[in-house]
């Protein structure tokens, strides 16, 4: 079967063609916390280049969670719209990273949790240097 041949999940293939599986109507509903598409949501954006990881936040900031990135939420049923609050990393392009935030986020949410979202707006809330780049304190 191609790859590029959209599947259901309640589908079965059968001599190359999707035909709906009568079977997936009994096995019952899937449902997945907040929390879990939140944690999701945040390793997706923090595998995209150019996304400062959580080491580049201050030690209170990650002890009380209020690294990047956060993520906010609204759902209704298996549709969604995420907000996405990140760090970008010095000196990446923030039209590229946001755009492949954006892009990473919805298909990963679709693809592991079979979430439909259908806005992820992303905001570039402090841009961090790496730290190698980063000035080195001198005692004297």
């Amino acid at each position: 079967m191609p790859d590029d041949v959209a599947v259901p999940d309640d589908a079965a293939v059968r001599d190359g063609a999707a035909v709906p599986d009568d079977a997936a109507a009994g096995r019952g509903s899937l449902t997945i916390a907040d929390r879990a598409l939140t944690a999701i949501t945040r390793q997706v954006a923090q595998e995209v280049p150019g996304v400062a990881s959580q080491e580049h936040a201050g030690t209170v900031e990650r002890t009380l969670g209020r690294g990047f990135p956060r993520v906010f939420w609204r759902r209704a049923g298996d549709h969604a719209s995420v907000g996405v609050e990140i760090a970008l990393l010095w000196p990446a392009s923030a039209a590229h990273v946001t755009t492949a935030v954006q892009d990473a986020v919805a298909r990963e949410l679709e693809r592991q949790a079979g979430q439909q979202v259908g806005r992820v707006d992303v905001r570039v809330r402090d841009v961090v240097r790496p730290a190698a780049a980063r000035p080195v304190a001198r005692v004297r």
